[in-house]
């Protein structure tokens, strides 16, 4: 394996000389990979200054609201936002200008008023949640405020696909990753000198979120001012909305196996635990920076070759992007892995002695790693539904393994049935990559 391996980078050094297509790749994602690196960091950042600075009970309250965000925000989008980088990413390559406006507004006439209505029952259920749910009655007003930033997240992630659809692939990367938490990081480092109130991280977080919405939608605003407008769209609702269903779905469960683990952890422990375990999730995916970065490049190339017929050429970005992937997370993955009491012991005493759940985590990871993009291959390729129902069945074992685990083994429980999801989800995507396009993305097992 170890020999294979070496081939490959042999064989990437060679393709990065001769191959002008290959070498912009490579560019295009170092400059992704420079924010993405910003967003990373300020992200650790923000975990570590709230867990250090203003307590892991802190942590865990911006952990509860950030889950509930997220999962709404996935309901408030109805998968829009993909189907909308899929079909712009379209009309940027033939270069109809005037569709990608009419585009964006058919789907605002759908996802604003679907936002509206998910912000007004999140304000309503916050008293239910705070009290019954997680039986932590001081949060009633942190919810019922975290409510209201549904439409700016909803509005953030749509405008950052869209960017990716006309390959503003920094500012995409940018608004995806970097743009809270940078702007938090700021807020944080004001508050610890001027009001280091236990409250200051949920606030900050708040307004850092409201900001960069504001500010993507201005960003989008000048990327398609002076283009051709049209208040009509090429897709209809029908269309657009029998795209994005497979996608919805899929976010869907994505989310659930991202923050099943800390919303059922919150019903069970204390925010200290949740705060701690929100943190080995943040150390974990340190292992997949580059993912990001490249997947924001190579999936419009993916839907390019795809709609040109050009298996070929699909299939070669797809094996660049896996090696891309592997040997530019190796490194990181390697430092957690030898030294994990270190990392751990930036956040302070109570997050030292998890290092074998972050060994658990890390093990998920690994796998991703190894994987390449072979979700987003079948999200870019008319397979958006047999993604669907990989993430159903990957999230079904996520949530089960929780409510199963969790009461028993705590936090150790909510890394395991992380664990079990991921390995699920990663092994049916390469398989099924394989089955219906015959393309190996695993590394050391895909070929030129």
């Amino acid at each position: 394996m170890v020999r294979l391996w070496l081939a490959d980078v042999a064989r990437t050094w060679q393709r990065f000389r001769n191959d002008s297509s290959y070498h912009e790749l490579v560019l295009t994602s170092g400059r992704s990979l420079v924010v993405r690196l910003l967003g990373v960091s300020t992200g650790f950042l923000v975990t570590l200054i709230t867990a250090r600075f203003f307590s892991a009970d802190a942590l865990g309250v911006v952990s509860i609201c950030i889950g509930i965000l997220s999962l709404s925000s996935v309901f408030a989008k109805l998968g829009h936002d993909v189907a909308l980088m899929r079909y712009i990413a379209t009309f940027f390559e033939e270069k109809k200008f005037e569709d990608i406006r009419g585009i964006y507004q058919t789907s605002l006439r759908l996802v604003l008023p679907v936002t509206g209505m998910i912000s007004l029952l999140l304000y309503i259920a916050a008293p239910w949640m705070s009290e019954t749910w997680f039986d932590k009655p001081q949060l009633r007003l942190v919810l019922q405020w975290n409510s209201l930033l549904v439409i700016p997240l909803t509005l953030l992630q749509i405008n950052s696909e869209c960017l990716r659809g006309v390959k503003r692939i920094i500012d995409y990367t940018f608004f995806q990753t970097a743009a809270v938490s940078t702007f938090a990081v700021i807020g944080l480092l004001v508050a610890m000198v001027f009001f280091p109130s236990v409250d200051a991280p949920i606030q900050i977080q708040f307004v850092g979120i409201a900001l960069a919405a504001l500010i993507s939608s201005y960003r989008w605003r000048m990327v398609v001012r002076g283009k051709q407008e049209s208040d009509l769209s090429a897709v209809t609702f029908r269309q657009l909305n029998k795209t994005a269903g497979p996608m919805f779905t899929t976010t869907i469960m994505q989310l659930v196996m991202s923050w099943a683990g800390t919303l059922i952890l919150a019903s069970y422990r204390p925010a200290s635990d949740v705060g701690v375990y929100n943190a080995l999730i943040r150390i974990s995916v340190f292992t997949n920076i580059t993912i990001l970065a490249i997947n924001g490049l190579v999936m419009t190339r993916f839907v390019t070759a795809y709609h040109s017929g050009n298996l070929a050429v699909l299939k070669r970005h797809s094996h660049e992007a896996t090696r891309l992937i592997f040997f530019t997370s190796l490194p990181m993955f390697a430092l957690l892995l030898l030294f994990p009491t270190i990392v751990l012991t930036l956040f302070g005493n109570e997050f030292i002695g998890h290092e074998n759940e972050l060994y658990i985590l890390l093990a998920g990871q690994f796998m991703v790693i190894c994987a390449g993009l072979p979700g987003q291959l079948l999200n870019m390729t008319d397979r958006q539904h047999a993604l669907r129902n990989i993430a159903i069945i990957s999230a079904t074992i996520n949530l089960v393994s929780c409510f199963w685990l969790v009461p028993v083994m705590g936090m150790a429980g909510a890394c395991w049935a992380q664990f079990a999801g991921t390995m699920v989800w990663t092994f049916l995507c390469v398989f099924s990559v394989y089955r219906r396009m015959k393309i190996m993305t695993f590394i050391g097992f895909s070929r030129w």
